[in-house]
C-alpha cells in the first residue's frame, strides 16, 4: 500500500502555535519527553557519525542528539534546525556547557527550504519530528533532505509510525490528536513508506512500541 492510500490524519496547528508550544515546553522538556530517549539513542546508534563528517538534525529539541553528534564529528560539524525559540535557547545552553560550541551549529528556522547547498551533509538525523509536519509537507521535506545530502547521504527518521495497522493504543492516540492537535500535534505516519516512495533505499527499519504506539526507526540511502 502507497502512502497516498494510507489514511493520515491532519496537523490541524499552525507554525506560530507550534513555536509558542515548544517554546514553553523547553524548560521542562527532558522531562516530559524522557520515554522517547531510549529510541533516540538508537536511532543515532543507527547513524553512526564520525570525525570530520558533517551532520544535520531537523527538529534538534533541547539538544540531546546534539551532544552525541558534536562529540562524534569532531573536526566535522553537527548543524541543527528547529523552529522553537525556547528550544534553541534550550540546546545552546546545553552544547556550551558541553564545550562543543565549536562543533555544533543550531539555526531556528522551519526546516523548508533547508537553509545549506545541495549535496553537503554526510547524514541528516530527525527524531520525533517528521511526524509533526503536515501530510501534505512530508514529501517535500523529504525532498530537501535528498537535496542537501551527498551523493552517498545516509538519513536516518526515528518517528511515530502507521506502516502497520495500528493497536488500540495507537488508534486512541490519533483520535484524540484529532481533537487536541494543539497538544498531541505528532501523529502516527507510515514512515518507512514515505521515504520509500521519496526515492530514499532503506536499509535498516526497526519497530517498536512507546506507550503502545508503534515506532519506527529507519535507515536510508539517497537513492
Amino acid at each position: 500500500m502507497s502512502p497516498s492510500e494510507i489514511p493520515i490524519t491532519s496537523v490541524n496547528r499552525s507554525e506560530t502555535d507550534a513555536e509558542t508550544y515548544y517554546s514553553r515546553l523547553s524548560s521542562i522538556y527532558d522531562l516530559l519527553a524522557a520515554s522517547e530517549k531510549k529510541f533516540i539513542n538508537r536511532g543515532l546508534e543507527l547513524l553512526k557519525p564520525i570525525s570530520g563528517e558533517t551532520i544535520l538534525e531537523i527538529g534538534f529539541g533541547t539538544g540531546h542528539a546534539q551532544l552525541f553528534i558534536g562529540k562524534a564529528v569532531k573536526t566535522g560539524l553537527s548543524a541543527g534546525l528547529d523552529l522553537s525559540e525556547g528550544m534553541c535557547q534550550a540546546a545552546q545552553k546545553k552544547t556550551a556547557k558541553a564545550g562543543l560550541s565549536v562543533q555544533v551549529s543550531l539555526i531556528r528556522n522551519n526546516s523548508l527550504p533547508i537553509p545549506f547547498p545541495e549535496g553537503v551533509m554526510d547524514g541528516i538525523f530527525s527524531s520525533f519530528t517528521l511526524e509533526l509536519f503536515d501530510t501534505p509537507q512530508i514529501p517535500e521535506v523529504l525532498k530537501e533532505f535528498k537535496r542537501v545530502l551527498k551523493p552517498d547521504g545516509r538519513l536516518v527518521v526515528v518517528s511515530l509510525s502507521k506502516d502497520q495497522p495500528l493497536p488500540w493504543m495507537g488508534r486512541l492516540y490519533e483520535r484524540l490528536h484529532t481533537y487536541y492537535p494543539r497538544i498531541l500535534d505528532c501523529r502516527p505516519i507510515p514512515v518507512q513508506s514515505l521515504i520509500s516512495e521519496g526515492g530514499f533505499e532503506i536499509v535498516q527499519a526497526q519497530e517498536f512500541s512507546m506507550w503502545g504506539i508503534p515506532v519506527s526507526i529507519v535507515k536510508a540511502y539517497k537513492g
